[in-house]
């Protein structure tokens, strides 16, 4: 390897769009050891590029990437990014004096699995990432020392002059190609990192829609069941006022009759009777006002002992939970860390996600719930993730008739959770106009 051959790695570190600090990488190593905390950045994640500069001070490489920082201000110890690989493997980027870089990036990541680690370049005038770092290089505030070139001899000279000119000659006749080459790849990134842009920012509308069709739901089939009950109350009440009216009308017909059978003994006793009548009434109707009240104190007082109930319940499940949690946790540092340390991947299948690769200290709460996991991974709500799996394993429409049965009329399949919405997507052309006067079908 020649001393042209030479290059040097450095980070710069990004807040609010601007280049915050530089750091050659052995000191970026120290923060990585935990020997040189950051306190700045405790408690964040921030945006850095990590870069290979040659001895004309010049971009050769650049890796876009996340580095997340604990409340001490060192660096997360599940923080692992390959940054050599990531540029070993990187595509071509703009030229920014030295060739096209090798660039990574989010909308330009080789690693997959490594996408979520990356973020994209800001392209817009004034603050574009490329031209930032490119001053800053030039500038060598980080004081990078390269060696002196070795100095040719005559013949070296001539020689060398010879190639240069042939060279020149060769690279003067695609100069303007190559340069159009170059505006098109920063043309195609710029694309690429808006589309990743107005994808994340679709994806963030989708969930926001699905949550708030969720909880449309939720709300919905809570009023109906409130409804329900209520009508039940109102129907049984019905029926323990008629009870209660037809005892009434028995004896005010009886005393009635005492009364005609007594008007020919007189005024006086008249008088008594009715007097004696509308004190029994009223004795009576007092004593099913408290008989009513006395039901209503039971009801309260059974409602006040099952509120206790659940909550002794759900406190005695929360513990167990919170036991379930931490062997599950513990087994993960035992076992599972070392396995990782070994070289040894943790990867699933889940349907809608399909193959993952799972950090040890994930894997416990994907075996604890993998249909909650999926669902949040996808961006949907449980229930609608579960309803997916459904729609996903048996296309067809759910839809019930007036008689409960099934329509089973076959649906076209949608493979992405985020683009299912119960009651539309799995029902067929006939019963999407009129779902809304349908029951809901399994699920």
């Amino acid at each position: 390897m020649s001393n042209r051959d030479i290059t040097k790695e450095a980070i710069a570190i990004f807040v609010d769009d601007f280049i915050d600090r530089e750091l050659q990488y052995p000191e970026f190593e120290a923060v990585m050891d935990g020997f040189v905390p950051m306190p700045d950045f405790a408690g964040t994640t921030v945006n850095a590029v990590y870069l290979l500069i040659n001895q004309d001070l010049k971009i050769t490489g650049c890796v876009f990437f996340k580095v997340g920082f604990n409340t001490k201000g060192m660096i997360a110890d599940k923080w692992n990014v390959p940054l050599q690989q990531l540029v070993n493997n990187a595509a071509k980027g703009p030229d920014l004096g030295a060739n096209p870089i090798a660039l990574a990036c989010y909308s330009q990541c080789p690693i997959a699995m490594q996408q979520q680690s990356l973020w994209d370049p800001t392209m817009e005038p004034g603050r574009n990432s490329f031209v930032l770092l490119k001053k800053a290089v030039a500038s060598n505030r980080l004081g990078l020392v390269f060696p002196e070139p070795e100095s040719p001899s005559n013949s070296e000279l001539n020689s060398g002059q010879i190639e240069f000119n042939e060279r020149l000659e060769r690279e003067y006749a695609t100069a303007m190609r190559t340069r159009l080459a170059h505006t098109l790849k920063e043309q195609r990134l710029r694309i690429n990192t808006l589309k990743s842009k107005m994808s994340l920012k679709i994806d963030a509308l989708k969930r926001e829609h699905q949550i708030r069709l969720a909880d449309y739901q939720v709300q919905m089939r809570s009023l109906q069941e409130v409804n329900a009950q209520l009508q039940a109350d109102i129907e049984a009440h019905k029926k323990e006022l008629e009870l209660k009216d037809s005892k009434v009308q028995g004896v005010r017909e009886y005393y009635e009759h005492k009364l005609s059978a007594a008007q020919l003994n007189g005024g006086a006793q008249i008088e008594a009777l009715e007097s004696g009548f509308t004190q029994e009434l009223d004795a009576q109707v007092a004593q099913v006002k408290e008989e009513l009240q006395q039901q209503l104190d039971m009801k309260d007082m059974e409602l006040f002992y099952r509120q206790q109930q659940e909550e002794s319940l759900r406190e005695e499940l929360n513990t167990l939970r919170d036991e379930h949690e931490s062997l599950l946790e513990h087994g993960s540092s035992k076992i599972l860390v070392p396995l990782s340390k070994a070289g040894i991947s943790f990867v699933v299948f889940q349907p809608g996600l399909g193959q993952i690769t799972l950090p040890p200290d994930q894997v416990a709460e994907y075996m604890s719930a993998p249909a909650e996991f999926a669902a949040d991974k996808c961006g949907v709500t449980v229930e609608t993730y579960k309803l997916w799996l459904d729609h996903n394993h048996s296309p067809y429409c759910n839809a019930k008739n007036a008689d409960g049965e099934e329509c089973g009329a076959g649906v076209k399949r949608v493979a992405n959770p985020t683009d299912f919405h119960n009651g539309e997507t799995n029902r067929c052309d006939i019963h999407k106009s009129i779902g809304g006067n349908l029951n809901i079908g399994r699920g």
